[in-house]
């Protein structure tokens, strides 16, 4: 009869969630902050421990679902597609660890899990040798990889009504506005930006922009003469509205490129964390 031991079963899958977590978090280019990669890994570690005394918890349906409450625990998941991506991407992390652990058996003829969950009768002091030498590994991996999906900003120059201004953007895949009727893309500037590139007649706009006033604010400035200022639509994971939309004189890239584009103003508090001034697409 095997004999399981719980605190060597508890320690080594938290240390194992634990680094699948960290590379999923590199991977993704989502930082997370270590109390949270060690709640979710505890959690995993529990459920991991329960998935041997009650044989059902191992079921995959289960399986599956804790693998969510993970993931949401890691990463601060919000809404169920984001949930789902992260979700999947630490499957994926641990179908390659599984993988591993499988190759390790055969060739080792020793069994190194029970019940779906890892287990090797090692001592004390060469698993804490082990999980720190892990977390080593998974730092110097995965350092690169989180470095190119770090979120980076670029400088746009924008001229507007003979007034020039430099604006720093957080380059943001997830955006991916156009302007329904020229199909041109849409970057986005927080009110303090659109106050500093627009010309005084038309100011009022980003100081009194709300949530709700966008219309109202578009058809103000149309009335006083101001042209091409129109509206568009967005959606983001708070909700969806308006945004009062205007096309610069003219907009460089940081590689001094032209972008042929149009700058909406976002009546939203922050849109992006940080020193941005706004988003754009890469």
């Amino acid at each position: 009869m095997r004999v399981i031991y719980l605190d060597v079963l508890l320690v080594l899958n938290f240390c194992m969630d634990y680094c699948i977590l960290r590379a999923a978090s590199a991977i993704g280019g989502r930082p997370c902050p270590v109390w949270r990669l060690c709640l979710a890994s505890g959690f995993g570690a529990a459920y991991a421990s329960g998935s041997v005394l009650v044989p059902v918890l191992a079921a995959l349906p289960v399986r599956l679902l804790s693998c969510a409450a993970m993931a949401g625990i890691a990463f601060s998941a919000r809404g169920a597609r984001q949930l789902l991506r992260q979700t999947l991407l630490v499957m994926l992390v641990a179908f390659v660890f599984g993988g591993c652990v499988t190759a390790l058996e055969q060739v080792s003829g020793t069994v190194l899990s029970a019940g779906g969950a890892l287990y090797a009768p090692v001592s004390r002091k060469a698993l804490l040798v082990s999980a720190a030498l892990a977390y080593g590994l998974s730092g110097v991996i995965f350092r690169n990889q989180a470095r190119e999906n770090r979120p980076h900003g670029e400088t746009i120059r924008l001229r507007c009504g003979g007034k020039v201004q430099e604006v720093y953007l957080l380059v943001d895949s997830g955006n991916t506005l156009r302007d329904p009727v020229t199909g041109r893309p849409v970057f986005v500037l927080t009110r303090a930006a659109a106050l500093r590139v627009l010309p005084e007649e038309v100011q009022f706009l980003p100081l009194l922009l709300g949530t709700d006033n966008a219309a109202e604010l578009v058809q103000r400035a149309q009335q006083k003469g101001a042209g091409g200022w129109r509206l568009v639509s967005f959606r983001s994971i708070g909700g969806g509205g308006l945004m009062p939309c205007f096309r610069p004189d003219a907009v460089t890239r940081e590689d001094g490129s032209a972008y042929d584009s149009l700058a909406a103003i976002s009546g939203a508090g922050t849109i992006c964390a940080g020193e941005y001034d706004g988003l754009i697409e890469p």
